[in-house]
């Protein structure tokens, strides 16, 4: 079940993020980030879901992946998914994106961007399937706490009107 995320999310949804930063491999957050200022933006979305949204996928009674979107100053309305571990490939991450799709075109916006790892090919293989297409690629992008740095892939989906 896909629907907007509660107050009453706001635990389980750091909880998942917690679990997916530590993984630091397919989000930009890595553990040590600043649990409270997330809380805050996560309660912030809860309470303007026209302007930006928090979807929760919940499976079995748990909280299974969100997709949060949010205004880019340059991107424009910006999505941002996760998956925990045990719920991936059983077509949560799809059923996300056809919401935020859904809920972009009834408040007629244009488009809905993307920030991806280019190793994380489950999930570009899963956008371009929804309809992204690679913008722009940016070399040496985001610099993780090992030193590494990594590239990102900008993507980005035009919205048809309803």
């Amino acid at each position: 079940m896909i629907r907007l995320g509660t107050e009453g999310d706001i635990e389980a949804l750091l909880a998942l993020f917690d679990v997916v930063a530590a993984e630091r491999v397919y989000i930009g957050t890595e553990p040590g980030y600043d649990r409270e200022l997330y809380a805050k933006r996560f309660r912030d979305m809860v309470a303007r879901p026209e302007q930006s949204p928090l979807f929760v996928a919940i499976e079995n009674g748990e909280l299974a992946g969100t997709l949060t979107v949010w205004d880019h100053a340059e991107y424009g309305p910006t999505l941002g998914m996760m998956v925990a571990p045990e719920a991936r490939g059983r077509g949560i991450g799809r059923a996300l994106l056809d919401k935020a799709v859904e809920w972009a075109a009834r408040f007629r916006m244009t488009h809905l961007s993307l920030l991806v790892f280019p190793h994380n090919e489950a999930a570009v293989a899963l956008y371009r399937k929804t309809g992204f297409v690679e913008i722009e690629r940016y070399e040496r992008d985001v610099t993780r706490q090992t030193g590494e740095v990594w590239d990102t892939v900008l993507m980005r989906k035009e919205i048809a009107p309803p």
